[in-house]
């Protein structure tokens, strides 16, 4: 399965990491793609940390620089709004270093008349912000959100991420996002495997949720593995799945010598 694979791209949270440590087999893993000479890329739905917030983490945690790149769905809605709607005022619910990378981006943000609304992982979120973003929801403004994960991992448990929010506003204005841009969208892991020169029958997609990571690869149509370190069970996995299935990536690790 990994002969010829020049681009591992994978999920952070519950597959690398969890919380503040490594989970089992991650730095050997780093270091074996590394040495097949192939491209590591994690690719987080998490919008609440800047690229270089997440690269220093992983350095924290021991993982040398040279071994990996970033990219979060913050960058991915970025580019979203500049490609698509250039120029517009952007209503943003974002933490602080994430709403300076939009507006260093170009990105007009505005309290007032947006042309749009945008939600990222908003760890600092507010009742008066989330009340302003509703009212300009209900008035029709065009709502754009980063990803639609519903918890995310912890050490000590699942705690609420934007799909959770995304349930909060569309119960208060019966309104569901315009544009979800992060995974499951097959378009932010293309997207990647242009930049990185790759093909799709070189690409290996690796997560631990069934309805982003795994959802994303299989709708890319590349080689697609589920690890079970994170929010999914083996007693959510369908009989004869349309994916392989690693127990962690200490597993993977074993197959790969």
């Amino acid at each position: 399965m990994f002969e010829n694979k020049r681009l591992f791209v994978l999920d952070l949270d519950g597959t690398f990491y969890l919380g503040n440590k490594l989970l089992p087999g991650s730095l050997e893993f780093a270091e074996k793609v590394h040495s097949m000479g192939a491209d590591l890329v994690f690719l987080t739905n998490n919008s609440s940390a800047t690229k270089d917030e997440y690269v220093d983490k992983l350095v924290r945690l021991g993982v040398p620089e040279n071994l990996f790149d970033v990219y979060t769905s913050a960058e991915a809605t970025i580019r979203f709004l500049k490609e698509n709607f250039p120029k517009k005022r952007v209503y943003l619910l974002a933490v602080p270093s994430v709403e300076k990378l939009f507006q260093w981006s170009g990105i007009e943000l505005v309290d007032e008349k947006p042309d749009l609304v945008v939600m990222t992982y908003d760890k600092t979120l507010t009742y008066e912000k989330i009340e302003k973003f509703c009212d300009f929801v209900r008035l029709g403004v065009p709502f754009v959100t980063s990803h639609p994960d519903i918890n995310c991992p912890t050490e000590k448990g699942p705690i609420p991420d934007v799909g959770s929010f995304i349930a909060l506003v569309e119960a208060s204005t019966g309104r569901r996002p315009d544009y979800v841009i992060g995974k499951p969208n097959k378009e932010i892991l293309e997207m990647l495997i242009r930049d990185f020169d790759s093909k799709k029958e070189e690409t290996v997609m690796i997560g631990d949720r069934l309805y982003t990571d795994i959802e994303c690869g299989l709708r890319a149509g590349v080689e697609t593995i589920l690890v079970l370190s994170g929010e999914t069970t083996s007693n959510m996995i369908p009989e004869d799945p349309p994916y392989h299935v690693y127990k962690n990536l200490e597993d993977i690790v074993k197959s790969m010598k």
